[in-house]
């Protein structure tokens, strides 16, 4: 099946005190892949910005920009239209034999532990009596997904950026890329490469046609497995033509939507809301 889609998503950010400047990069627009074909996108920045386009080491597009004049606000509002369509079936899966050290090369920066994914050290010892347990990483990923979701309650809003898979774990609750971080780390710990996707997923099982609902930013991850596979941690199931993807990359820090700097002597305030419209 597939699917048209609309995307709205508009951050701003107010200042108590006008800033003087402000210097950003962001990673708004979805990418062109085997099954998601970017129709139009559009960057809106205001006040006027100056620019520049280009790809990151991930393949993500990003758009740098600053405002050299004081303003006391800055608004971006990202908008695109993308065609997705559900995965072609899967293949043959690997065995643990697959992994092996030439594998392991070739990834290893989705194999390397970031301090992002770490695992809590209570989570380890049930790591490795799953990982004893399971015949093949495919068996691994599902019981580890599964234990996930049985003991992380989603929380829908923003935790603060440093957000560990080690806090998640340890408190039981975290928002869609904190429990994303749980399980990379999950997988990596038993050498099973795994990388972070963002971007969007429409929150209905079956979208009505020109409906706008409200969504957030959301997160998954992909896993080694022959080729990359992806799983919706969060929602407990494969990414399909619902998901949309703008950025991969190892964990959250490789995928920040908006990163920047900014100069002033009060406080800032921040709304990002993301709208979703299916088209046809």
């Amino acid at each position: 099946m597939s699917m048209r889609m609309r995307v709205r998503h508009a951050t701003s950010y107010t200042y108590s005190v006008p800033t003087r400047a402000s210097y950003s990069e962001a990673r708004l627009t979805p990418q062109t892949t085997a099954d998601q074909y970017v129709r139009r996108s559009r960057l809106e920045i205001a006040p006027t910005a100056w620019s520049q386009e280009y790809r990151d080491y991930w393949g993500a597009t990003v758009t740098a920009f600053e405002v050299t004049d004081p303003h006391d606000e800055l608004r971006v509002v990202a908008t695109s239209i993308v065609d997705t369509a559900d995965p072609a079936e899967p293949g043959r899966s690997i065995g643990w034999d697959d992994l092996d050290p030439s594998t392991l090369d070739r990834y290893c920066e989705f194999v390397h532990q970031q301090d992002k994914v770490q695992p809590s050290a209570s989570l380890i010892p049930e790591l490795d009596a799953i990982r004893a347990e399971s015949a093949t990483p495919g068996a691994y990923v599902e019981a580890v997904v599964t234990l996930l979701r049985d003991r992380i309650k989603r929380l829908v809003g923003a935790t603060h950026v440093s957000a560990t898979a080690e806090e998640a774990w340890d408190t039981g609750r975290g928002v869609t890329h904190d429990i994303t971080h749980v399980a990379i780390g999950a997988l990596r710990h038993a050498s099973i490469p795994a990388r972070f996707v963002a971007g969007y997923v429409h929150p209905e099982t079956e979208p009505q046609v020109e409906v706008p609902v409200t969504a957030e930013p959301h997160a998954w991850l992909e896993w080694w497995d022959g080729r990359w596979v992806g799983w919706d941690v969060t929602n407990g199931e494969a990414p399909g033509e619902r998901h949309i993807i703008v950025s991969r990359g190892r964990d959250f820090d490789d995928n920040p939507n908006l990163r920047g700097i900014y100069s002033t002597d009060g406080e800032v305030s921040t709304t990002v809301e993301v709208e979703i419209t299916r088209l046809m």
